[in-house]
């Protein structure tokens, strides 16, 4: 029998009733209904569906890291076989670590672009600091995802990457060998270290994750996208709702993200080192990409000024808005002092990161073959001969 049309609404209609005579279900309906079709300024173009890309890539590895918490064993003695079992045994397991892997790189990478884009357009100033301020926390917590993550797997690499990062706490005054005793959980990278590093990677930092986005969201939404316009002028009307023209291209940006994702956690899956071995340390160890910075820092400069260098600068972002760039003015031309100077920032970090890469390594460049040395100056490689083979 076929149903006539509209019948099959009526059980909706009649659990949206009982539901609105007990909470404030219409009244819910309504904010989000107008929240939804809240105009955004003219100037928002394709840099501003980042924010939403970042929050897919979230989820997913949210989704992901709950999926292989399951098989996971966190101890010194079965950590390594039990991720060796996920790759191996676990159908899709593989596809799960890797797509696990791959967006923690992405997730950065996004979060960068993301805040790039808050500080050239000037969404940080009045009265957003906050919101700034708490999306900087968030850049934190995904770098301690990062840190604390890393030697979960508990092979060589992982653990003597560890051990280098957390020596260097040690050099700071006062506090520091407290400090690398509290993270380790003793006197070296043990087993104490995974467990206390696991708990934090699992349980922590994604309460403090779901948290912050919470807030970060909420502030976002009620506040709106900053205009270009001064911050001292009122705050014009906006162009075009919200839903559906900016929301398909949000959905538009996120689909291509997760494609991207989904391409390189299938064509290069991350390798599984040996075994973490405290007796033996392999050669060229060296933290992930977005550590690299901090590392090569350590290498020009006293360790007890390397190591407080990231602190201060997370600490220069959050005071971006209220000491360092306080002027009413958002537009990125009229605050060519502040963007020269984070550029200026910016590519010092970048030259760190790349010297850390290419230190320690010997590569062939236009046929000549160099060797970079500790602080990544390259030197000619002489042949068996003794003959310069670089000129």
């Amino acid at each position: 029998m076929r149903l006539r049309p509209g019948v099959w609404k009526r059980p909706l209609a009649v659990v949206w009733q009982w539901l609105d005579d007990r909470f404030p279900a219409s009244q819910l309906a309504q904010i989000l209904r107008a929240n939804l079709t809240k105009p955004v300024p003219a100037h928002v173009n394709w840099s501003f569906t980042l924010g939403s890309a970042l929050m897919a890539l979230l989820s997913v590895q949210l989704l992901t890291g709950a999926l292989l918490m399951i098989y996971y064993k966190p101890s010194a003695t079965e950590a390594y076989a039990s991720v060796e079992r996920l790759i191996t045994d676990i159908p899709l397991g593989w596809l799960m670590r890797s797509m696990h892997s791959w967006g923690s790189h992405l997730i950065i990478i996004v979060a960068l672009l993301h805040m790039a884009r808050v500080f050239a357009y000037g969404g940080y100033k009045r009265p957003r600091e906050v919101t700034w301020i708490i999306g900087v926390a968030l850049f934190a917590i995904i770098l301690i995802f990062g840190f604390t993550g890393y030697l979960l797997p508990w092979d060589q690499v992982a653990y003597w990457g560890t051990v280098v990062a957390t020596e260097a706490p040690a050099s700071m005054p006062v506090l520091g060998p407290a400090i690398q005793q509290f993270m380790i959980g003793g006197t070296e990278v043990a087993d104490p270290t995974l467990g206390r590093f696991f708990v934090i990677h699992v349980f922590v930092l994604p309460l403090a994750l779901l948290g912050m986005v919470s807030l970060h969201l909420f502030l976002i939404r009620y506040q709106g996208i900053s205009p270009l316009t001064r911050t001292d002028e009122p705050e014009p009307a906006g162009g075009e709702p919200f839903y559906p023209n900016h929301t398909l291209k949000d959905l538009t940006t996120v689909y291509l993200v997760l494609g991207v994702l989904l391409t390189f956690a299938l064509l290069l899956p991350p390798d599984l080192g040996d075994r973490a071995n405290p007796l033996i340390t392999p050669l060229g160890i060296k933290p992930e990409w977005y550590f690299l910075p901090a590392y090569q820092l350590l290498k020009y400069v006293p360790e007890v000024v390397g190591v407080q260098a990231p602190p201060l600068l997370l600490l220069l972002l959050v005071a971006l808005p209220l000491v360092i760039d306080i002027s009413p003015e958002r537009h990125p031309r009229r605050r060519s002092r502040v963007m020269f100077g984070m550029m200026a920032i910016a590519a010092l970090v970048t030259l760190l990161g790349v010297l850390g890469h290419l230190s320690e390594t010997t590569r062939t460049i236009m046929g000549s073959t160099y060797h970079f040395d500790m602080q990544g100056m390259p030197h000619a490689v002489e042949s068996s001969t003794g003959d310069v083979v670089a000129p």
